[in-house]
């Protein structure tokens, strides 16, 4: 029944959905024909031929290649065996948006498999994914101490933050024929993974799996319809008995979704104290192990940001973040509140798979792969609750871990111009109507895994509010592990964590500098 009504709204929305919200929008382009550097030069040609002078910003004037063959490094399922995995990144996080060997019925299969057809085609070229077989951050390595050459790289981002310092990677602002002011690029991307004006790495419509790791809050709908008059009689507004309506008013707040959570929480036997769908118990929220870090980030606190001058700078000692850390210490620590549920994903599956679980935190990847194929209940999707009613905008932080991919060019390449080409075109191929992130946002997660309409707003203001931390890479001060270890913490770390501000702003200056002249070490780890 769920998936009849399911198909039922898709073909509603198909009648009424206004035109494809691209997942970073659209705007002008280059000619990748011209050397423009990062700024479109005056003479590129931004209009489609035959359409009377109309502009299209995703056109690219096709080029005879003569046939080049451009070698792609990809993260693939094969990682390694079980104890590198971890390491060499979660084989279910492969790259699935770069290349397919044939046709599929698969909406973002099909839509790599035409993309990448359409180019050959108009720039007589081939393209041949090699894929990964051990650490990409080593094989980078490899490659480069033999010679071997490569175009592209699709990279887990962790090798990728190795590699830029190794001199493995060319500098993305430097390249002739990319125009990084193109719509087609995520431009938070390209701002916040800069140092001192370098760029290795970036995302864009080319890369889905930025998006696909953003998290969102998974509302279970049939237990909050469940709990309604509850929720009126303690709210005493009728605000609190749709969650949607609570995110328009700005009501979805961490102090709202835990009141809420311990409302709904039904304890079988309260002589143990704790929560599990095993037990016949309902679960008001579960907490992820990585949603200390990402509650964090979505209340406007970081690690570090840029200055003026581009430059990192850390702020984790900021009165926001203090105040932050203290308060998930507070509220969202499994030890102090043992009646809160907390584990990965072999803890997180079963419980939520119940259909016991009112809140728990999802990456859109787990939604579209767990929660539609898989759920027997209606959910919803909201984005992460605000942490205070006054707050400006939700964040959601890409965290690296072992499961986002960036796009980069290796150091070692035949044709660097060839290759810069092949960046421009490939992001801006894959933004165009029914290419790779229209069958990604548009068809596969707004048409079909967002349930209704509430979800496909959530989608929108995820879309809207990814942020990027660069000290989220390179680790400085283990600020990353303090703020993923408060869920479980036994006293409050952040004094102490912060206490060592002036080593860590020494690891950082120390990065910088790797990052802004990169030197190739043989042995690296």
């Amino acid at each position: 029944m769920k998936k009849s009504i399911r198909i039922l709204m898709v073909l509603l929305v198909c009648l009424m959905i206004v035109p494809m919200f691209a997942a970073c929008g659209n705007g002008d382009g280059a000619d990748t024909t011209k050397p423009t550097g990062n700024q479109p030069s005056g003479n590129q040609e931004t209009t489609t031929p035959g359409e009377g002078g109309v502009k299209d910003p995703n056109y690219i004037a096709p080029i005879d290649m003569d046939g080049y063959v451009f070698k792609a490094l990809v993260r693939s399922k094969d990682v390694g065996d079980s104890t590198e995995a971890l390491q060499n990144g979660s084989a279910g996080f492969y790259c699935e948006d770069f290349w397919v060997a044939e046709e599929s019925q698969d909406a973002l299969s099909f839509a790599v498999y035409t993309r990448n057809l359409t180019i050959q085609e108009d720039f007589n070229c081939r393209i041949a994914q090699v894929d990964q077989h051990m650490s990409m951050y080593q094989q980078l390595m490899d490659a480069y101490d033999s010679g071997e050459t490569y175009e592209m790289t699709v990279i887990l981002a962790t090798h990728a933050a190795s590699a830029a310092t190794s001199n493995l990677l060319r500098d993305i602002n430097s390249m002739d024929y990319v125009d990084l002011t193109h719509a087609a690029y995520d431009q938070n991307s390209i701002k916040e993974l800069s140092m001192g004006g370098k760029l290795y790495y970036l995302s864009g419509d080319m890369n889905i799996s930025t998006m696909d790791n953003a998290i969102v809050s998974v509302v279970n709908m049939v237990l909050f319809d469940s709990l309604k008059e509850t929720f009126l009689e303690v709210f005493n507004d009728e605000l609190f008995t749709d969650p949607y309506e609570m995110v328009a008013e700005g009501e979805w707040t961490l102090d709202n979704q835990l009141t809420m959570a311990e409302l709904a929480n039904v304890d079988m036997n309260k002589s143990d104290g704790a929560l599990s769908h095993a037990k016949g118990d309902t679960i008001g929220y579960f907490q992820y192990g990585a949603t200390p870090l990402y509650y964090f980030y979505g209340s406007g606190a970081r690690i570090s940001e840029l200055d003026e001058d581009g430059y990192p700078t850390l702020v984790i000692d900021s009165d926001l973040a203090q105040e932050t850390y203290d308060y998930l210490y507070r509220e969202y620590n499994v030890v102090s509140k043992p009646w809160m549920p907390r584990g990965f994903e072999a803890d997180r599956r079963p419980n939520v798979l119940s259909g016991q679980v009112l809140f728990v935190d999802y990456l859109l990847w787990d939604v579209r792969k767990t929660m539609y194929p898989q759920s027997t209940f209606e959910y919803g999707l909201l984005p992460l609750p605000l942490f205070t009613d006054g707050q400006e905008r939700h964040y959601t932080v890409m965290y690296w871990q072992n499961c986002v991919n960036l796009w980069a060019m290796p150091n070692m390449c035949a044709d660097p111009d060839l290759a810069a080409r092949m960046l421009q075109i490939m992001a801006v191929y894959s933004s165009k109507k029914d290419s790779t992130m229209d069958a990604y946002y548009q068809k596969t997660m707004y048409m079909t895994v967002a349930t209704d309409m509430g979800s496909r707003n959530a989608l929108n203001m995820v879309k809207d509010s990814i942020v990027y931390d660069i000290a989220l890479l390179y680790g400085w001060g283990a600020y990353k592990d303090l703020l993923l270890k408060i869920g479980t913490a036994s006293a409050n770390g952040y004094a102490h964590g912060t206490a060592n501000i002036d080593t860590a702003t020494a690891q950082m200056e120390i990065t910088l500098e790797q990052f802004k002249n990169p030197q190739h070490v043989p042995d690296a780890q």
